[in-house]
């Protein structure tokens, strides 16, 4: 069978991941490349595929069966709701639109349509996370009781020269914590109630810098999260997991996976419990179990499912209606930070 034909919309830093992931899969190849801004033909030219400014001329010329769309996250609606009106299966990079209103009109889009759309929440590929889901959904924990998450780490002043990197919405909540919150649901399950206090203590500008985050699992479970990109720290999952060669690595943990039978460190996979048969409480010794999960390229793994789901081969790992409920737990963060109220991810949802 021939290789899938894969059109790539973006020629950012983003794409430079999708670019080098189709250079490890079999089952598609990228064979177009567009980009609004004419000077990145350079790097269609290095790929030896052709260039096109316009996506939809794109589509059309080049016979695509599926679009990464890499684009910035105002377009994702627009670009997403256009391929799938041509029968062109989407990857989106996340977060699946810019509001929840353009998401709900996409995913609506995508329902009448009959293809598909996955959103580009990469992390669901690692194996370390694949790993930690298999360990608290399958019960070795017994029943989940609480969650904690740590993400702290020190942004540079220089990533805030770029002036929209200080603006609202440019902070590390709808940066970086929609991905530990996608982590969370598809660890773990859904959240049902977020109680959030953003605060900007450091840093000029119009963004928060440091979060705290108290949540409740739909499941029972309890949780933490706390979040700040302005502090010199060990413990986030870009300096933890090891997923990105580009950050340096540390030995720590990030999250924290509390149950009856057990708790587990990620990404460490650390596994404590009482030994089997043995009497248990605060007393009793603990056993800890490490657990060695061989490390794969999540944007290759993606990238290789994605050309799965076009032939029918898989069901998708995560839909365009589970990303939008991922940007919409996000956006309960800031709409409790704001108000000063608890928040239903869901009914937030269904209000807007």
């Amino acid at each position: 069978m021939e290789p899938v034909r894969i059109g790539l919309i973006g020629g950012g830093l983003i794409s430079a991941k999708h670019i080098e992931g189709s250079k490890h899969i079999t089952n598609g190849k990228l064979v177009a490349l567009c980009d609004a801004n004419p000077e990145r033909k350079v790097l269609a030219d290095q790929l030896n595929i052709p260039f096109f400014t316009d996506y939809q001329e794109m589509i059309t010329e080049a016979d695509l069966e599926g679009v990464i769309d890499a684009t910035p996250n105002q377009f994702h609606a627009r670009v997403g709701m256009d391929c799938v009106a041509r029968g062109v299966h989407v990857l989106t990079e996340k977060p699946i639109a810019s509001s929840l209103q353009d998401g709900k009109r996409l995913v609506e889009a995508v329902k009448q349509s009959g293809v598909n759309l996955l959103v580009g929440h990469h992390r669901r590929y690692f194996p370390l996370v694949r790993r930690a889901r298999e360990i608290v959904r399958g019960g070795e924990l017994g029943q989940l009781i609480g969650v904690s998450v740590l993400w702290a780490l020190m942004k540079s002043d220089n990533y805030f020269e770029v002036a929209w990197r200080s603006q609202k919405g440019a902070g590390p909540v709808l940066l970086n914590i929609i991905h530990e919150i996608d982590n969370l649901r598809f660890i773990c399950g859904d959240v049902a109630e977020i109680d959030a206090r953003a605060r900007r203590l450091v840093r000029t500008g119009e963004v928060e810098d440091t979060v705290a985050v108290n949540f409740e699992m739909t499941n029972g479970a309890l949780g933490t999260a706390l979040v700040s990109d302005t502090t010199p720290s060990p413990w986030s999952y870009e300096l933890t997991s090891g997923e990105n060669a580009d950050y340096f690595k540390t030995d720590q943990d990030c999250y924290r996976f509390l149950g009856t039978k057990g708790s587990l460190s990620f990404p460490n996979m650390e596994l404590w419990s009482h030994p089997h048969g043995n009497q248990k409480g605060w007393w009793e010794p603990l056993m800890k179990r490490s657990e060695t999960v061989p490390y794969f390229a999540p944007f290759t793994a993606q990238l290789q499912h994605f050309c799965h789901v076009i032939r029918g081969e898989e069901e998708p790992v995560i839909t365009a209606e589970d990303g939008l409920l991922t940007l919409a737990t996000t956006l309960a963060v800031l709409e409790s930070s704001e108000t000063g109220r608890s928040v239903n991810p869901m009914e937030l949802l269904e209000s807007c």
